[in-house]
């Protein structure tokens, strides 16, 4: 099986631009329509809502590996190739499992995390984590497939979709809860694509392993996802766990900072991760020569990054969302290097499932959360606090999965 075409990856690309646009967008409309108290809950919200999606994204990720071996394995330009199980009932039941345990646990952690009145909030989570293993499902079956114009065209109609939504949320009179049903909506935007026959195909597409060795998989790569994505778009909830309520009553510019100066780079990342895997998976033979390439192009934009933010980041800021949300040129700079941080430790996390490393990608990224959450605990400033260990776990996190990839290319020499 080739790999991904040129054009395809441009789809991927533009799909990917428009979810980064489309999540800028609506944090700027919540910035705009709620004070910024409420806008500290929304983005905990946000937060913990997308920590879960993310976590789901490992689902996704064992889908992709899943059925594009048993697509190497099987070539067949007919029916869906696989002898295992369905993808989308897996899916479903995944993001089922996974709601419920958020709906019985709610009630220890549901106040701490997400206000004084937080059952609608926990319900509309529920739901949107129902509808989005079967995205999950889908999206992944498609990136394992190489179908990537269809791919692109479900990742650029999901974050279309939440745009859409909270945009007519704001127009009618924006809420904090009507703001929160709108951006948990758009996980189902794969039901209405799904009434074209490209999407609905990948419906029937089974896997390479049996229901029972897909789950055990799916569930390691879960596990590190879930610290990927306490970091990556969860990090809200980690700050507002170990902040006073005073501190974070305020804490709004500094988190739509970390928001923003991560979303140019971990989102396209994101919606790359089934092209490196499967690129990773094709391109064994070159040992990690793709990774130090990818490491290089992620390292140059994260310099390059990190000065344009320094010099036009306060001011955009300031434009876009008001004078109480300016954010020093230093932190602003120093946010984007540890974004690429995190970057080069999502592509360090892509090449172990690619090398069947499942249980390196989850220890990695434990380990960057661990050290992340431990660093934030650490007395001083709210800003030191947060670029410390923004920095400190990924690079942890990467070392683990260097060391990893480097035993495994030698001794598959």
């Amino acid at each position: 099986m080739t790999g991904i075409s040129a054009r395809s990856a441009t789809g991927v690309g533009v799909a990917s631009l428009v979810a980064a646009a489309s999540g800028y967008v609506v944090l700027v409309i919540a910035a705009n329509v709620l004070d910024k108290a409420q806008n500290a809950e929304f983005l905990v919200f946000w937060g913990l809502l997308f920590f879960l999606f993310g976590t789901l994204g490992g689902l996704q990720s064992e889908v992709t590996r899943s059925v594009h071996v048993a697509r190497t394995a099987s070539p067949t330009t007919g029916a869906p190739a696989g002898s295992g199980t369905r993808v989308l009932p897996l899916g479903l039941f995944v993001g089922a499992c996974l709601a419920a345990a958020i709906a019985i646990t709610s009630p220890i952690w549901g106040r701490t995390v997400l206000g004084p009145q937080p059952v609608v909030a926990v319900m509309l989570i529920a739901l949107a984590v129902i509808a989005f293993g079967g995205h999950s499902a889908v999206a992944g079956s498609l990136a394992g497939r190489g179908r990537w114009t269809v791919y692109s065209r479900l990742v650029g109609a999901e974050a279309l979709m939440r745009l859409a939504l909270v945009t007519g949320v704001a127009v009618a009179g924006a809420t904090e809860v009507g703001l929160q049903a709108a951006t948990a909506a758009a996980a189902a935007t794969w039901l209405l694509m799904s009434l074209a026959s490209n999407v609905r195909d990948a419906w029937g597409q089974r896997t390479e392993a049996t229901r029972q060795a897909f789950l055990a998989s799916s569930r390691q790569a879960m596990i590190g996802a879930a610290s990927s994505a306490a970091l990556v778009v969860g990090f809200p909830v980690l700050l507002r766990v170990s902040t006073p309520p005073e501190a974070f009553a305020v804490a709004a510019p500094l988190l739509l900072a970390v928001q923003l100066t991560r979303a140019p780079l971990l989102i396209p990342l994101n919606a790359y991760q089934g092209v490196a895997i499967t690129h990773f998976v094709n391109h064994r033979d070159e040992g990690a020569r793709p990774l130090l390439r990818l490491a290089t192009m992620i390292g140059a934009v994260g310099v390059v990054g990190a000065i344009a933010a320094a010099l036009v980041g306060p001011w955009l800021m300031e434009t876009l969302l008001g004078d109480g949300y300016r954010v020093e040129p230093a932190v602003l700079g120093a946010l984007t290097l540890t974004a690429a941080m995190l970057a080069l430790l999502t592509m360090t996390g892509a090449a172990c499932l690619a090398l069947d490393g499942h249980r390196a990608y989850a220890v990695g990224w434990l380990a960057a959360t661990a050290l992340s959450a431990a660093v934030l605990l650490m007395p001083g400033g709210l800003e030191v606090r947060v670029i410390a260990s923004l920095a400190v776990g990924p690079v942890a996190g990467t070392v683990v999965h260097a060391a990893w990839i480097r035993s495994t290319l030698r001794s598959r020499r």
